[in-house]
């Protein structure tokens, strides 16, 4: 019965309104597309890679998820010109850059996953750790961007994670 009244709507209206009625139809039996969702962690509309970045031998060898991260590294870069009639930008935060796992798993990647980019990205001199966060709410690891990627051969690491954090009373005194 209702068919039949879509079906007599249908053909009393003009192309376009049928073209709309197909539309809202196919539209209403799809999933939502993962796409549809925003997962913008940094800031701004996008983000400049320079090209002695992304053609660099130890770029090309990072695998898994280490260069998406560092992407999403830069994105959170913020840019500032130091006066209104200058051309040139200057990071201002590039020694300042907070990723936590809680925005890893927004992205879709797992906290083993990243924590293995977060070891070569440190391993490739990408981005070096300036304050080990105590994996806290209030109390996350900083990062700063670094150049040292610039002088990464195959066998060279340059800086490893602590893997022991000491917290409370591990080292208290024995009397």
């Amino acid at each position: 019965m209702v068919v039949g009244r879509v079906m007599e709507n249908v053909a009393d209206s003009s192309m376009e309104e049928r073209l709309d009625i197909h539309k809202a139809e196919y539209l209403a039996t799809r999933k939502p597309s993962i796409f549809h969702y925003k997962k913008h962690i940094g800031s701004g509309k996008g983000t400049f890679v320079e090209r002695d970045l992304f053609e660099s031998p130890a770029f090309i060898s990072l695998g898994g998820v280490a260069p998406q991260m560092l992407i999403y590294f830069l994105g959170k870069r913020d840019f500032r010109k130091p006066n209104k009639k200058s051309n040139t930008r200057t990071c201002v935060n590039e020694d300042n850059l907070t990723f936590s796992y809680i925005e890893l798993k927004k992205l879709g990647i797992t906290q083993p996953r990243g924590t293995r980019g977060f070891d070569e990205l440190l391993a490739k001199g990408f981005i070096t750790i300036k304050h080990h966060g105590g994996g806290y709410q209030k109390d996350q690891t900083v990062y700063a961007l670094s150049n040292q990627w610039l002088l990464w051969r195959k066998g060279t690491v340059f800086e490893i994670r602590p893997r022991v954090m000491k917290r409370g009373f591990q080292n208290a005194h024995k009397s």
